[in-house]
């Protein structure tokens, strides 16, 4: 058990996310597919919309064109049952 730096009680693991709110599909698609009321491109309504961290490794990868790689970590934290403090850290995926 992990006890909080605030007050000592007890944390509980948690994780973070995004919640997309998802409206009826439109009559073109003919009201069957449940769409993101965020544009289109960027989500989907099956993706996992949990919180990530992406980082540049400083190595850089490529034939032609080099770009740095770069690496993407999921945000977990706790939360005091107590008093509500919440910390986050990063985890390998």
């Amino acid at each position: 058990m992990v006890n909080c730096p605030k007050c000592g009680g007890e944390m509980a693991e948690g994780e973070a996310y995004v919640d997309v709110p998802v409206v009826s599909g439109s009559p073109m698609m003919g009201g069957m597919m449940p769409i993101p009321a965020i544009s289109m491109g960027s989500v989907t309504p099956t993706e996992d919309t949990g919180l990530r961290w992406r980082e540049k490794t400083g190595e850089k990868k490529g034939f032609i064109w080099k770009s740095e790689e770069v690496r993407t970590l999921s945000i977990r934290g706790r939360r005091c049952r107590s008093c509500g403090f919440i910390e986050f850290h990063a985890t390998e995926e």
